[in-house]
């Protein structure tokens, strides 16, 4: 069964249109030159650790919202779909930093 002509303009095209031009900013940005190399070589604390933890967490949770938002609330039009993402970040957040955390403290423990 064939999808119909405005579903495909609505569902199809502006995920493709959005993943193409972040592909392309990415060629763009990588292209600007080679990344530093003067980075400083400390042991972060836990402190700095967390705090990375956290602003990651959080911004990938609210980048991973918007995007539900806008392709299948907007365009999409499933209404429930904001919902179900909210609450499975949430799950998949609660899974993977304790495993995140457990992983830094092995590879601390055995840089000793």
């Amino acid at each position: 069964m064939a999808a119909p002509a405005d579903d495909i303009w609505r569902r199809i095209i502006p995920p493709l249109v959005a993943a193409f031009a972040v592909f392309l900013a990415m060629v763009r940005a990588s292209m600007r030159g080679p990344a530093p190399t003067n980075v400083r070589n400390r042991r972060a604390s836990w402190r700095d650790f967390w705090r990375y933890v956290a602003v990651t967490a959080v911004s990938g949770y609210v980048v991973f919202l918007a995007i539900v938002l806008v392709f299948h609330v907007v365009l999409a039009e499933d209404r429930g779909a904001l919902a179900s993402a909210a609450w499975g970040g949430a799950v998949l957040l609660a899974i993977a930093l304790p495993v995140f955390a457990g992983a830094e403290w092995v590879a601390r423990r055995s840089r000793r």
